[in-house]
């Protein structure tokens, strides 16, 4: 046992550290080419021009709201990406498809008004509401309460599904949070 690790440590020393190259080769703020490898629950592994993998998590994949990477990427798909950390002592690269893209939150506020009537997809229905794309990144909460008719006694629930194009009230914009409220209900009086 003792001769076979001064062996491996001998080849150690043959060759050099890949990451040593790879930090040199790579820097934070270069766009790579890659192509999806693997998709997993905590992100999508991608595989650039040198054979390396890097990991773009789940939280760099989009501007706006993910259930799941399998939502934005598919294994096979060819992309760029900006190269966000090496970490040569954990042998990772952080990798992040969203900032090709400009942050359409920094520009939410100006675009978005209260009272403001848009266009949107409705992208998953949850038990206290549903969440609705205005542009890519750019999700809103339509909270249960502005799915009710406020005319009938109890209200009554408008049914929505995932990838319905819908019409929604802008309620309230805070670019700071992240936040975006909606309402089905296109003016204050309406019960429809």
């Amino acid at each position: 046992a003792e001769e076979s690790a001064r062996v491996a440590l001998s080849l150690k020393r043959l060759f050099p550290n890949p990451w040593e190259q790879l930090t040199r080769h790579y820097k934070p703020g270069d766009v790579v080419s890659a192509t999806i490898t693997d998709i997993m629950r905590f992100g999508a592994f991608a595989r650039m021009d040198e054979g390396v993998e890097g990991l773009i998590h789940v939280s760099e994949l989009s501007w706006g709201r993910v259930r799941h990477p399998a939502d934005v990427a598919q294994v096979g798909d060819k992309l760029y990406a900006i190269v966000l950390q090496v970490d040569k002592e954990r042998a990772r690269i952080a990798l992040s498809l969203k900032r090709m893209h400009p942050n359409p939150w920094e520009t939410a506020e100006e675009l978005y008004k209260p009272g403001q009537i848009v266009p949107a997809v409705v992208t998953s229905i949850v038990h206290f509401g549903a969440f609705a794309r205005l542009e890519e990144g750019l999700d809103g909460l339509i909270h249960s309460s502005e799915l009710l008719a406020s005319g009938q006694p109890g209200g009554s629930s408008r049914r929505v599904e995932e990838g319905q194009a819908v019409q929604v009230r802008v309620l309230n914009v805070d670019a700071t949070r992240q936040r975006l409220g909606l309402s089905l209900k296109l003016s204050d009086g309406d019960t429809s």
